[in-house]
């Protein structure tokens, strides 16, 4: 499937409805070659903006994804639209539906212990005929790391739904994805929570406007500090778009 990106900040992010990603992950795990998927929000492209190694990384992954509002307006601004949002969450809530339907195995790594054993059992309720081939929380020591490839590895999923925070589980799964062998590996960052109950996502009203950093923000004020990532993204994006124009009118 050749795909169309924008790129944003130097990373190509993926011109794909929802519907395309899922159909997308399908292919993917028919061909059975291991593949990486990011869904990059405003505060991860600029860091990535700041940090070449980054950079390299998500250059690398086999496909990423708008993971936020700022990313599509960041889009519209350079002119370049991008169709809709495909976020951590909502594309693992449709990963799990459809694995259910097609009798994919699944796999969680990441969490504290309570979390993951939790998202996992509630998923179970809402699907009892998905099958999950294992889980694993995410407090392991760097010298287990070997061990929990191997154990993932063993069981073989069709998806590994990685939640270490970004970009920590984004650096994992490129590290190991061939040791994994999983056809399709996401970094999911809080997903775990919601699907376990202890967190709730923003009202769909203030999804629709954009509007859940305001949510996250109210509800833990220690982001702030991460938040402040937002206007210097949208600086950097009219620095790109100032660029393009520049180089335009040579």
């Amino acid at each position: 499937m050749d795909i169309a990106t924008v790129p944003i900040l130097g990373i190509p992010i993926a011109c794909l409805t929802m519907e395309q990603v899922l159909g997308w992950v399908e292919k993917k795990i028919e061909e059975g070659r291991p593949a990486q998927i990011v869904t990059a929000n405003a505060e991860m492209l600029y860091r990535a903006w700041r940090d070449p190694q980054l950079t390299h990384l998500l250059c690398q992954a086999e496909l990423v994804t708008a993971d936020g509002s700022g990313v599509l307006r960041a889009s519209e601004k350079l002119n370049t639209p991008l169709p809709e949002r495909v976020t951590g969450v909502d594309l693992t809530e449709q990963l799990l539906a459809l694995a259910a339907q097609k009798g994919w195995r699944v796999y969680f790594l990441g969490g504290r212990p309570e979390v993951v054993e939790k998202a996992v059992l509630r998923t179970l309720s809402q699907y009892p005929h998905l099958e999950i081939s294992g889980y694993q929380h995410g407090y392991f020591l760097k010298k287990e790391i070997d061990q929990v490839v191997s154990n993932i590895h063993k069981v073989n999923p069709h998806l590994l739904f990685v939640a270490l925070g970004a970009p920590k589980q984004e650096y994992f799964i490129r590290e190991h994805l061939a040791q994994l062998a999983v056809p399709v590996a996401i970094g999911v960052g809080g997903t775990f929570d919601v699907l376990a109950g202890t967190a709730n996502r923003a009202p769909l009203w203030m999804q629709q406007r954009g509007l859940e950093w305001l949510y996250r923000l109210l509800k833990e004020p220690q982001r702030l500090g991460r938040m402040l990532a937002l206007p210097r993204f949208v600086w950097a994006v009219s620095r790109q778009k100032k660029l393009a124009q520049k180089l335009d009118k040579t």
